[in-house]
């Protein structure tokens, strides 16, 4: 056993290393921001700021090599990169170096690329976030949802043209425990969902593709959800609908639009119905296959409170 001496000698230790934490000098930080364009090419004169400390920041432009620089001596563990300038989509990340006990000197003199996606050919397209309100009333039979209303097809809403079915399959056992299945379909023949692809641009104001895939749709989506693990995260899909084909199968006209994210489903394990939810833009023009939305110009109206997108 340690006697008495021993416990105090290693409590004065413990102690004395507490204190050196404490009364160490903050390192500093040091970042440089290397802002390009989609095609890699430098942004002179974007405003870059980079944020510590919650609310303080240090603000600059960039110079004729996309390059800005920024330090400080504080107590940050996490900082934010901010870059902006006329013509390109705005872009946001947030940067973890540690605490200054954890210092390590590459987290703490970061050079991170930023790139600003240049503003292409933004429109006016129906967009609706779809978050509550989406009762699936029916179990088993497919229910119609008008994109263009952005409601459910009559009797249960006021849409009048079916877009997508979603039919769901229910087995609850209890109030944590179900089995269910929502099946995405489509009316007509040609039409489809495809999964998008994983954008690099995560952090940009404009995450997803500027264009819809011409090809690759498939008639039928089945997402699963079974307790409380969800379906596969995905970044979104492609949707082709409203398509008609020529006599050798050929898509002849379709409109084309995107969802972002996967489809929200809600069980209902103590409720008499599920629900569910998703975030979609559509495209007015028929084969224009341009997902850059305009959120000055949504062509979707009577928008229900939080129903609004403000991302391109």
């Amino acid at each position: 056993m340690k006697t008495i001496i021993q416990i105090i000698l290693i409590a004065v230790t413990i102690c004395g290393a507490q204190a050196q934490l404490l009364t160490a000098p903050t390192p500093m930080w040091k970042v440089t921001l290397k802002i390009v364009d989609d095609a890699g090419n430098p942004v002179a004169g974007a405003k870059a700021v980079v944020g510590y400390l919650f609310t303080n920041q240090i603000v600059g432009l960039s110079d004729t090599n996309g390059l800005f620089t920024a330090s400080h001596t504080d107590k940050s563990f996490g900082l934010v990169f901010l870059a902006s300038k006329e013509g390109y989509y705005s872009f946001r990340q947030n940067y973890d170096m540690g605490f200054d006990y954890q210092y390590n000197e590459a987290k703490w003199n970061p050079t991170q690329t930023i790139v600003l996606r240049k503003i292409g050919n933004p429109i006016p397209m129906y967009a609706r976030r779809k978050e509550s309100g989406m009762m699936l009333q029916r179990e088993g039979e497919p229910m119609g949802f008008d994109l263009i209303a952005g409601d459910w097809v009559a009797p249960f809403g006021i849409g009048t043209n079916v877009d997508i079915f979603f039919m769901v399959h229910r087995k609850i056992i209890n109030d944590r425990e179900f089995d269910c299945t929502l099946k995405v379909s489509f009316p007509n023949k040609g039409d489809g969902i495809a999964a998008a692809p994983s954008e690099e641009f995560v952090s940009s104001a404009f995450r997803t593709s500027r264009t819809a895939a011409e090809n690759g749709y498939e008639p039928e989506l089945n997402l699963h959800f079974i307790d409380t693990e969800l379906a596969t995260n995905v970044f979104g899909y492609f949707i082709r609908v409203e398509t008609s084909l020529d006599e050798n199968g050929n898509v002849k006209s379709a409109l084309y639009g995107k969802i972002s994210g996967n489809f929200k489903f809600y069980a209902g394990t103590i409720k008499p119905h599920s629900g569910m939810g998703f975030d979609y833009y559509l495209n007015p023009t028929p084969n224009d296959r341009n997902l850059e939305f305009d959120p000055k110009h949504n062509l979707s109206t009577n928008l229900k409170l939080l129903e609004g997108v403000n991302e391109p």
